[in-house]
């Protein structure tokens, strides 16, 4: 077949293909993440093909007129959003690239049609193992047994802090009464129990 040795071929040159830079994108940080610009300048080395620098773009870069935009298999992938965009697919030629925003549903419906019509999937190797896994199966849910001892435990000891707050309330409130008693002062009683 023509479009193998044209694929061999292609991925030879895409070995000795650099990966263009902009021209001091090691220099400065606004350049790193710009695409490859061509150099104007007068001087500029890589301009000049010099020795030991990346150079331009060529068309000698570029993969066969043939085999562009094909995988390594030499088919054309073909985004897939639904059961209609799978049927028009040609099976010699195209693979079928189920898009990433495709949900479960609608997935299922796409290999279902794919498996029937033998058509080409990426990733895909066997259709009915892709589908069991996107197929949920309803589990029951096991209920476990509550944890009361604990809520039980911090009840007594909520109880126990409840006490332990009143015995001190009262103990404030007789020291109170004692020191009025000695005074012989109720005014000086109402305006305390206010504070406690």
């Amino acid at each position: 077949m023509v479009n193998e040795k044209l694929i061999k071929v292609r991925t030879a040159i895409k070995r000795r293909k650099p990966t263009f830079k902009r021209v001091q994108s090691n220099q400065f940080a606004r350049f790193k993440e710009d695409k490859w610009r061509k150099p104007k300048g007068m001087g500029n080395k890589d301009r000049r093909n010099r020795k030991g620098h990346v150079g331009q773009l060529r068309i000698g870069y570029g993969s066969p007129a043939k085999v562009r935009g094909l995988n390594k298999e030499g088919l054309r992938e073909v985004l897939v959003y639904n059961v209609a965009d799978i049927e028009k697919i040609d099976v010699k030629n195209d693979i079928a690239v189920i898009a990433a925003g495709v949900g479960g549903k609608k997935r299922i419906e796409i290999l279902n049609v794919a498996k029937t019509k033998k058509i080409p999937t990426f990733k895909v190797k066997d259709y009915d193992l892709a589908i069991k896994s996107l197929t949920k199966v309803k589990t029951e849910k096991v209920v476990k047994p509550k944890k009361e001892v604990k809520k039980e435990v911090k009840k007594e000891v909520k109880s126990e802090e409840k006490v332990e707050k009143k015995q001190v309330k009262e103990s404030t409130l007789e020291n109170i009464e004692k020191s009025v008693k000695t005074s012989n002062k109720k005014a000086d009683v109402k305006e305390a129990k206010k504070w406690i």
